[in-house]
């Protein structure tokens, strides 16, 4: 038999209209994990590991931050 051992349509799924595609993982800014996250700040480094921030939609818009990706 094949049968799904969790509904397709969980409550606990996050919501397609507020989330980007394969983007989920941990939030800079509310520092926890979520799905939607984006590129915020590139921290580029000659030697040493550097960083990056990612923030997530309801990050982004409440502290009007910019993805990198979509910077001029």
């Amino acid at each position: 038999m094949n049968e799904a051992t969790q509904h397709p349509n969980t409550p606990n799924s996050p919501s397609p209209a507020r989330m980007e595609p394969g983007s989920y993982g941990y939030c800079s800014w509310h520092r926890a994990y979520s799905a939607g996250i984006r590129v915020i700040h590139v921290v580029e480094q000659g030697s040493g590991p550097g960083g990056v921030e990612f923030a997530c939609l309801p990050c982004r818009e409440e502290h009007h931050l910019v993805p990198f990706a979509d910077r001029p």
